[in-house]
């Protein structure tokens, strides 16, 4: 039974190493990545004039500076780590952070759409 396994998956391995050596040659189609724009803003901070702003003023108006610092600095340091708090906080964030970016993205379009 051992070497039958062995053997079907010395079988499996050799089919696969010939389809991507057969792939080879070819060009994959070229991908764009673009990152949610709020990824590049963490942790808020005070500069001002800064492209992440409102952001910043987003995750103040939302969270204290004690969940500020949950969020964004050593969590197991809070007592709520122990308790799941932190857990309901960051998912509170993750909410946050979806209706930011659904914005963002809506604003973009409607420029792109009025030009």
């Amino acid at each position: 039974m051992k070497l039958s396994a062995i053997s079907i998956a010395i079988v499996i391995a050799g089919i696969a190493g010939t389809a991507f050596a057969a792939g080879q040659g070819k060009t994959m189609q070229s991908v764009t990545v673009m990152g949610a724009p709020a990824a590049e803003c963490v942790p808020p901070n005070d500069h001002t004039g800064h492209a992440c702003d409102a952001f910043n003023q987003l995750v103040r108006a939302n969270f204290t500076r004690r969940e500020i610092g949950m969020l964004f600095g050593a969590s197991t340091s809070y007592p709520e780590y122990v308790t799941g708090g932190v857990d309901r906080l960051q998912r509170r964030y993750q909410v946050v952070l979806q209706e930011y970016v659904a914005a963002q993205q809506q604003a973009n379009n409607a420029n792109v759409a009025g030009k």
